[in-house]
């Protein structure tokens, strides 16, 4: 990227693929499909193939929890069908009954988690309209299903995708790259605050998941809002329910622009930190150290995005965002330096 509106506009590009990526199949027939919208960039949603057809029928139910972790069934076409269809544990083909998908459909299999989705039974999700895809036509599919293809055992590099950061990731990373912690937002006056319900600060934008141990107190008045944050950039809660948001939205790119904005200040204006200052003080300016200002810009970079810029990146992120900053103050154009870095697609990706 040559320009930081080139990048910018990248970021804006990225936000779009990610909040449209998935596209639902209606699997309303056994022999027809019905073709999707063209997705920008000419590529179709269009499904390929009964298999490709069930998959994307069901992912408006399941693919909140299954589209990343450990078990990323609606990554693709070839996630799908190499760790659920043709896997034996979930799917025995000709044999609906005795298949593990069908019975958490149902909310009737064995171990630990016998519904899936959790929370609302399936049956519910098709009710209400979410899903279209009724579990006599899962059944159906299974009892019909043809013999795995050949190509699943080849491997298939194109298959590997970027996906967004989750909510969880953008709070514990930032906090690393820019040399912050948890005493930077909280209370520690007790000496168990480890230990307690944490009671935040105010003015530091506090994000925090709603159910990570030990929680957020009742005693400041804001409380809430670092939950509700956490919940903006896309993060789920098991305690009630919520699903995490794959997408990248209006809200949590809202988040994300106050969040990188305040932490950045933070990590700033914390007493020795070499985080975002490593090679200049904030006495350093464009006039009077320019090659520290250089080396610490490029270096900001490699450390929030995890390359060295060209040279080209490095200019545009220099003039563009640092100097005209620098004007108001050094602290302010490495604090808004920082925060563009945040919202890189670099960043946000992964």
């Amino acid at each position: 990227m040559s320009t930081l509106r080139s990048m910018l506009g990248a970021a804006a590009l990225a936000s779009l693929a990610l909040s449209t990526g998935a596209c639902f199949g209606s699997a309303d027939s056994t022999d027809s499909r019905t073709p999707q919208e063209e997705q920008p960039g000419g590529d179709s949603c269009e499904a390929k193939g009964k298999n490709d057809e069930i998959r994307l029928a069901l992912a408006p139910a399941c693919e909140g929890c299954h589209l990343t972790g450990n078990k990323p069934f609606f990554a693709s076409l070839t996630a799908f069908e190499t760790g659920l269809v043709y896997n034996e544990k979930y799917v025995k083909r000709g044999e609906p009954e005795n298949s593990m998908l069908i019975q958490l459909l149902k909310g009737v299999a064995p171990g630990s988690y016998p519904q899936m989705p959790p929370g609302q039974p399936y049956s519910e999700l098709v009710t209400n309209g979410r899903v279209t895809l009724t579990v006599e036509k899962v059944e159906a599919w299974i009892r019909d299903l043809p013999a795995p293809p050949a190509e699943l055992e080849t491997p298939a590099p194109e298959e590997f995708h970027v996906r967004r950061l989750s909510a969880e990731e953008m709070v514990v990373s930032l906090m690393a790259q820019l040399g912050l912690s948890l005493e930077d937002f909280v209370s520690t006056s007790a000496p168990d605050w480890r230990d307690s319900a944490y009671t935040v600060n105010g003015g530091r934008f506090f994000v925090w998941p709603g159910d990570w141990s030990p929680g957020i107190s009742g005693a400041y008045i804001s409380d809430s809002r670092a939950t509700e944050r956490f919940e903006s950039l896309g993060g789920g809660n098991s305690l009630v329910y919520r699903k995490r948001d794959v997408s990248f939205g209006p809200s949590a790119a809202q988040a994300l622009v106050q969040m990188s904005q305040a932490w950045c200040a933070r990590a700033v204006d914390k007493s020795g930190n070499k985080a975002v200052l490593r090679h200049v003080t904030l006495a350093d300016t464009s006039t009077k150290n320019p090659d520290a200002v250089q080396r610490n810009l490029r270096a900001l970079y490699l450390r929030m995005l995890g390359q060295p810029p060209s040279e080209a990146e490095a200019q545009a992120l220099y003039t563009q965002v640092y100097l005209p900053l620098e004007a108001q103050s050094t602290r302010l154009a490495w604090i808004g330096t920082c925060a563009a870095l945040v919202r890189h697609p670099l960043w946000i990706t992964y």
